[in-house]
């Protein structure tokens, strides 16, 4: 197999999944619960725990190993349901996240892609930096008239998203640890 092939994969299923868990479960939960907040914005959109840990661990080729991926939902998601959201808005969001781990890298003096004790809370910065450029660019791309109040709920739905992803992700690992087969 290709030395790409294997992250590429890995975190394309990773995106889809996520991203099919956020809009086929959560985002009707979020809509019968809370039916006066924007379509636009979810308050629990894990792929972008997904796009973090991605930018971590490979850096810019991240980008274009979730790129096809990216726009495959966007696709399905919001082209498909006539939805009025910007072509460009999978490519903003992954660069946002990528500039996000780099910011986040350069004020912590952290080399991106070594693991310490510390990670999870590179991660959880990182991801709100990444975050914050993702709602200012989505937002302006939407044209939107009441920026701050985007952002907010950009920040909100991806950091909260951020945090179900390394749950999910500890969990797993303690499962798969647990039954190892002998």
């Amino acid at each position: 197999m290709n030395k790409a092939a294997a992250p590429f994969i890995t975190l394309s299923a990773a995106y889809i999944i996520a991203y099919t868990l956020t809009s086929g479960f959560i985002y009707p939960i979020q809509t019968a619960l809370l039916p006066s907040v924007s379509e636009k914005i979810g308050l629990l959109f894990i792929p972008h725990g997904v796009r973090i840990i991605g930018m971590y661990y490979f850096g810019w080729k991240a980008i274009a190993y979730l790129l096809p991926a990216s726009y495959l939902m966007w696709l399905l998601t919001v082209y498909g349901n006539g939805l009025e959201i910007n072509v460009y808005q999978p490519m903003i969001s992954l660069i946002a996240c990528y500039l996000g781990v780099l910011l986040a890298s350069a004020l912590l003096m952290i080399r991106s892609g070594q693991l310490d004790l510390k990670a999870w809370k590179f991660l959880i910065f990182a991801g709100v930096i990444g975050s914050l450029f993702n709602g200012i660019g989505l937002s302006l791309s939407q044209g939107s008239t009441s920026l701050a109040t985007n952002v907010i709920g950009y920040v909100i739905g991806d950091v909260a998203g951020l945090f179900t992803s390394l749950l999910i992700l500890m969990y797993l690992f303690k499962f798969l640890r647990l039954y190892r087969p002998s």
